[in-house]
């Protein structure tokens, strides 16, 4: 099930606005960091392209009949981390390699989308109980493991991601319905039993920021928006951001990039970032609504559910307008392991382009 690549069917206005962002990305990491963070990430962009390309030789649909087995790795992998994972900052997130580390949750989002999608490509006439029941444990059984690492923002991307699949699979009102009762009904057994200290201080911390006793909860959101704030219209110019250079913002290169591009940017600069992330999720809507293959429509559903989700709470933690969870900016915040599975996602993409098919049910 290797072919040729169509370069016909190449989407040739996502590609430059990515390579957009990844020069961005690395400007500004070298900006909040150092050269060896930039070499770092330059080894993983390389990485990246080079999976990008040999998967782009692939049927997509070879992806979907492995799909399973994959999925089952990746769980056994999540929960040999629990066991053996290397413990940064009170977390067991990562895989240490050498001087790289490896974060299998961040796989883990391509994996159940790929498994969603395969369990759910040919309901055609409505989903049942069972179909939906059964997709709701295929994501809760590793967002389980990925909150127990402890990782919130990861395990939350998944929920938009299943609610976004069901949708497209055909998911009748009432079970969608059902299922936001039943999360709000779950809501109070999380927080009591699940999130973390930090964790709800800092979703205190964006609630009621002057009412949060300890300092620290609140302390990255009112350094995020006093960088945004600082870089006006146009910015203190590229490595003149006080908060950046000074230190005082946390997570410079990783979580609160945005904040640092806004500082050094400006206002105006920093909503170019936002319209080519507008550009990549609109044609992301045209090439799902152009795909008629059930998994590969499903799949692309999936994977620009989760760039966007990543996306609008990453910026929208660095505007003060959601709470901190740990989630980097897509193809623009430093991360090994963000930016491999930002490239395998893309691959698939492209992928789902390149071989369109028609639906193969008969098949």
């Amino acid at each position: 099930m290797i072919g040729s690549i169509r370069t016909k069917n190449f989407d040739w206005i996502i590609f430059p606005v990515i390579c957009i962002l990844l020069t961005i990305g690395v400007f500004f990491i070298l900006s909040a960091s150092n050269e060896r963070y930039v070499m770092k990430q330059l080894v993983w962009i390389g990485i990246g392209f080079v999976l990008f390309f040999i998967l782009l030789y692939f049927d997509y649909l070879l992806f979907g009949y492995y799909s399973y087995i994959i999925y089952i790795g990746v769980i056994c992998l999540l929960v040999l981390l629990l066991v053996t994972g290397d413990a940064v900052k009170g977390s067991r997130r990562w895989f240490s390699i050498g001087s790289f580390s490896v974060q299998p949750s961040e796989f883990m989002k391509i994996t159940l989308i790929l498994a969603l999608a395969r369990f759910l490509r040919y309901k055609k006439h409505g989903l049942g109980l069972f179909d939906v029941g059964a997709a709701v444990l295929l994501t809760i059984v590793p967002m389980a493991l990925i909150i127990k690492q402890p990782d919130l923002g990861t395990a939350l991307t998944m929920i938009p991601v299943l609610i976004a699949i069901l949708y497209t699979a055909g998911i009748s009102i009432f079970y969608l319905g059902a299922l936001f009762f039943l999360s709000l009904a779950v809501s109070p057994l999380l927080w009591f039993f699940v999130l973390q200290p930090y964790q709800k201080l800092r979703i205190l911390g964006f609630l009621w920021p002057e009412k949060t006793a300890d300092w620290g909860a609140g302390y990255h959101r009112l350094q995020s928006l006093i960088a945004i704030g600082s870089g006006g219209l146009l910015g203190a110019g590229w490595g003149n951001g006080t908060q950046n250079r000074l230190k005082f913002l946390p997570e410079r290169h990783t979580d609160f990039i945005f904040a640092v591009i806004a500082e050094e940017w400006g206002f105006l600069r920093a909503c170019f970032i936002l319209f080519l992330y507008v550009v990549f999720f609109m044609c992301g809507l045209g090439i799902a609504k152009n795909t008629r293959e059930p998994f590969g429509r499903l799949v692309i559903v999936g994977l620009f559910t989760m760039f966007a989700t990543q996306a609008i709470i990453n910026i929208a933690m660095n505007l003060g307008i959601a709470p901190i969870v740990g989630i980097t900016l897509p193809f623009v915040s430093y991360g090994g392991s963000s930016m491999l599975t930002s490239f395998v996602a893309l691959s698939i993409i492209f992928n789902i382009k390149i071989h369109s098919k028609i639906d193969l049910a008969s098949e």
